[in-house]
């Protein structure tokens, strides 16, 4: 790792940006799987940390309540990704019983964002805003796309082009590229938001139209 931050620096120092940015983005795919392993170790130290807590002879009551609850919600997040408080948790539970699986815990955990519990229920909140920087990223994401890989097909259209011009090229075409990706990744929350929105509704219990 450090040499590929030396790297880093060198080109930045170069002012060869593009080199740098696609340094960066092989060396992010290649060590994904080790920053994983990373932030998993961290989050079951936290675990561990309350478990060891629990046994402690000195720790009772109130006290003792919080720390279960505490650890409860460690674990949760452990399993699905998700850290909620008991009642919040408990109803992202019961919907997705409710919806027989249909609506998985990957949904919950990018819709966050615009998930609410409020009066016992949960609720989906999206602001017009929102919904305006859903298009765009949505939008923006396809152009820069099809940018990006108009910049990797043309090393093969210009005749004599230069080595070095064919590294930019390609080095602006992955750039463009990872920035649409960046972009369409920003719409799943918002897809997933309406999603849990839709399927609640079709699964919300009628009203009693008996009542006045």
């Amino acid at each position: 790792m450090q040499i590929v931050l030396e790297k880093i620096i060198e080109s930045l120092n170069n002012g060869n940006i593009l080199v740098a940015v696609l340094i960066a983005f092989i060396a992010l795919i290649f060590n994904y799987k080790k920053l994983v392993h990373f932030f998993d170790e961290r989050k079951k130290t936290r675990v561990l940390v309350l478990t060891e807590t629990l046994e402690c002879q000195y720790i009772n009551g109130l006290t003792k309540s919080h720390i279960e609850d505490e650890l409860a919600t460690e674990q949760f997040k452990l399993a699905t990704g998700i850290r909620l408080e008991k009642e919040f948790r408990e109803a992202v539970i019961q919907a997705h019983q409710k919806t027989n699986g249909e609506l998985s815990f990957p949904h919950f955990k990018r819709a966050l964002p615009y998930l609410f519990y409020e009066k016992s229920a949960l609720k989906i909140k999206i602001s017009k805003f929102e919904i305006i920087g859903f298009w765009f990223n949505y939008l923006s994401g396809f152009v820069l796309a099809l940018i990006g890989l108009i910049f990797l097909v043309l090393p093969n259209l210009i005749k004599g082009i230069q080595m070095s011009q064919t590294f930019n090229l390609l080095g602006l075409g992955i750039f463009f590229i990872t920035i649409a990706l960046f972009s369409l990744y920003q719409t799943f929350p918002i897809k997933s938001a309406r999603y849990i929105s839709s399927e609640l509704d079709k699964h919300r219990a009628p009203r009693d139209e008996s009542r006045c």
